[in-house]
C-alpha cells in the first residue's frame, strides 16, 4: 500500500477506515517516519484503547529523552471523535497549535463523516483534512472495486480473464483487505497465472446449493434458522475461505445503510441521488426501500452497532481476538436478522 506523502509527513494526523490491513500498513509508515528506533521505549505512547481526552493530553505533556520527540499514537479513538463539538477547549488548542516537539496520530477504526456537525466537517479536522492530514483506508465504491482488483492483480502477475475482476468485487465486497486476500489466494491456485471465472467460483465459495447468497439472503429476510444452517453449511464446505465472502457480502449491506443514514442527515431526498449516495447503480435504485425500511428501523445508532460488529468479527477472522470463526459469524448473523427482520 503506498501511504500518501501529506499524511506521512504531518506531525499531527488521523487514520480512519474500516480496512485493518490498510491501517496497519498506514500507522507503521507513520511511525516509521516520526519515532526514533533508538528512543521508542522512551519518547513512544500508545494509549489504551477507548481512553479520554485528558490521558492523550497526558501523553503529550510527558518530557521526551534530549533530541527526541514525544509521540502519542492512539489506537482507537472513535469515542473522541463521535462528537466533535464536545472537544475540550485545552485540546482544541492543542490540535491547532500542536506542542514543540511532539507527534499524535489519531485512529479510528470506522470511516468518519464530513458532514455538518460531523467529525471531518468541523474544525480543525476539517483543516486538516485540506492539508492532506487525514488518510481514509475503507470501502471502496463498486465501480473503483474492480478498477482496484485489476490493479492489484497486475502486481501478482495475474492475469485475469474477462469479466473476472468485476465478478470478484461483486462477490466479495468493496474492502480492500478482502480483495487482497482473495487475489493472495488465487495467486496460489493459479499455476499458469491466468485467473478465470470457474477458478474465481472455486476459491470464493466451494457451497454448492448452499452457498454464501443463501447465507445473505435468509438473513435479509429475517429467518434465523436458515441463516444459521445456511453459516453451518459453509463454514463446514469451506472454512478457510467462506468466511471472507461472508463477510464481504455483511460488510457491503451494512455499509449501504451507513452511507444511506449520511445522506438522510444532508437532507438528501432525492432517489437519484440517494442511489449515487449508496453506489448503486440505475438499476439497483430498487434495493433503496429495503435498505430505508431497515433504517427506519434500527435507526442511525443501530447502523453504527452493526458496523462496529462488523469490523470487530473481521478482527475475529483474523485471529485478533480470542474467538474463532464459528462464534462471531454466528453473533453477526443473529444481529443482521434482527435487523433486516420484516415488520409484521
Amino acid at each position: 500500500m503506498a501511504v500518501p506523502e501529506p499524511f506521512l509527513k504531518s506531525p499531527y494526523a488521523l487514520l480512519h477506515g474500516e480496512d485493518s490491513e490498510g491501517r496497519r500498513a498506514a500507522l507503521e509508515a507513520w511511525k516509521a517516519r516520526h519515532v526514533d528506533p533508538e528512543w521508542a521505549d522512551f519518547s513512544l505512547t500508545v494509549c489504551a484503547e477507548g481512553c479520554p481526552w485528558a490521558e492523550v493530553q497526558n501523553a503529550l505533556s510527558e518530557s521526551a529523552p534530549l533530541g527526541a520527540v514525544r509521540v502519542v499514537v492512539v489506537p482507537q479513538a472513535e469515542n473522541l471523535l463521535e462528537k466533535p463539538k464536545d472537544l475540550p477547549p485545552t485540546i482544541k488548542a492543542i490540535l491547532e497549535r500542536p506542542i514543540e516537539d511532539t507527534r499524535l496520530l489519531l485512529v479510528a477504526r470506522a470511516a468518519l463523516s464530513a458532514g455538518p456537525g460531523r467529525t471531518l466537517g468541523t474544525k480543525p479536522f476539517s483543516e486538516w483534512v485540506q492539508q492532506g492530514r487525514v488518510l481514509k483506508v475503507g470501502a471502496l465504491e463498486e465501480k473503483e472495486a474492480h478498477l482496484y482488483v485489476e490493479t492489484q492483480a497486475q502486481s501478482l502477475g495475474l492475469r485475469l480473464d474477462s469479466g473476472v475482476a468485476m465478478r470478484i468485487a461483486a462477490r466479495m465486497g468493496g474492502n480492500p483487505g478482502i480483495l487482497r486476500r482473495t487475489l493472495e489466494v488465487l495467486d496460489l491456485l493459479a499455476e499458469n497465472r491466468r485467473v478465470s471465472g470457474e477458478m474465481v467460483d472455486q476459491a470464493t465459495f466451494r457451497l454448492g446449493e448452499q452457498n454464501a447468497y443463501a447465507w445473505s439472503q435468509a438473513w435479509q429476510k429475517g429467518q434465523l434458522a436458515p441463516a444459521l444452517a445456511a453459516l453451518r453449511t459453509a463454514l463446514e464446505s469451506d472454512p478457510s475461505g467462506a468466511p471472507l465472502v461472508m463477510l464481504g457480502q455483511a460488510r457491503r449491506d451494512v455499509d449501504r445503510l451507513a452511507r444511506l443514514a449520511d445522506a438522510r442527515s444532508k437532507s438528501i431526498k432525492s432517489g437519484n441521488d440517494l442511489a449515487a449516495a449508496l453506489g448503486l447503480s440505475p438499476r439497483q435504485a430498487f434495493l433503496l426501500d429495503g435498505y430505508g425500511r431497515v433504517l427506519d428501523r434500527v435507526k442511525p445508532e443501530g447502523v453504527k452497532r452493526l458496523l462496529r460488529l462488523v469490523n470487530q468479527t473481521d478482527l475475529d477472522l483474523k485471529g485478533l481476538a480470542l474467538s474463532g470463526g464459528k462464534t462471531p459469524l454466528t453473533s453477526l448473523t443473529i444481529s443482521l436478522c434482527r435487523a433486516w427482520v420484516p415488520q409484521p
